[in-house]
């Protein structure tokens, strides 16, 4: 049954029927007072909506820090733990696909455990290895180059994925952010931002997540940011969702 937080991003000028937390109707329009989805998407984006990328102070035109970022971020770890983790990268000056190529595997290791990366430290040591041995090999250690030399979003997603440890979810991890400064970077939503745009009503058809994401920010675009700041509003409180958080309480204005 759609909940009342999912009838809030559907605005009319009609008034519809409010439904309460547990599903019961209650009398009254939902919209009494509230505010259109654009001002809502405000809100949202002001709170949520900044890149990892940024949070990171990753600079997106040399990339291959939010690589190793994204590498972190793909496996089952908190995103607190995958962020310090990547900052223990930046203290060893492992920021090149050179140096992490000179660095030995137990000198990863040790940077993992400083960033509390234990729970895997020595597999994601072995990827990091071989991702940086990889792109010094075929790509003269510029990641830039995968892009460069694809003809189509697949074929871009297809040789991230020939890196030792991306697997889907790490290459739309990495891709989202670079959405619109790639040219062939457009990847489907991950499973966290399609569970947040579903609860708000955003999405209605997992199969068309990407499609009907697009076309909520076509309608209800917010000057001064980008597709890729929803999808990252929508990573977080999907992130959220998943640990068991209500809606209401992310998003108390839509309440």
């Amino acid at each position: 049954m759609t909940s009342r937080l999912t009838r809030s991003w559907h605005w009319r000028t009609k008034k519809i029927p409010r439904i309460s937390r547990t599903g019961d109707r209650a009398k009254g329009p939902a919209w009494q007072g509230k505010q259109a989805p654009a001002v809502q998407a405000r809100k949202l984006l002001k709170e949520f909506g900044q890149l990892y990328s940024s949070e990171l102070s990753i600079d997106l035109g040399r990339p291959f820090e939010w690589l190793v970022a994204s590498v972190l971020f793909g496996r089952r770890i908190s995103t607190e733990i995958a962020k310090k983790t990547f900052f223990a990268y930046r203290e060893a000056g492992l920021t090149t696909p050179e140096k992490i190529a000179c660095a030995s595997w137990e000198d990863l290791v040790r940077v993992h455990g400083r960033g509390g990366y234990v729970r895997y430290d020595g597999i994601t040591a072995t990827y990091m290895k071989e991702i940086a041995a990889k792109l010094i090999s075929e790509y003269g250690g510029d990641v830039r180059r995968m892009d460069a030399l694809s003809k189509s979003p697949a074929e871009l997603e297809a040789r991230l994925m020939e890196l030792k440890g991306v697997g889907p979810i790490t290459a739309r991890i990495y891709l989202r952010e670079l959405r619109s400064v790639w040219r062939n970077a457009d990847p489907e939503p991950t499973d966290p931002e399609v569970r947040a745009a579903k609860a708000l009503g955003m999405v209605t058809d997992e199969g068309r997540a990407l499609e009907q994401l697009k076309g909520f920010w076509r309608k209800n675009r917010v000057p001064g940011y980008s597709f890729r700041n929803l999808e990252a509003a929508l990573v977080r409180i999907g992130l959220k969702l998943r640990r068991g958080a209500r809606l209401g309480r992310i998003l108390p204005w839509l309440a």
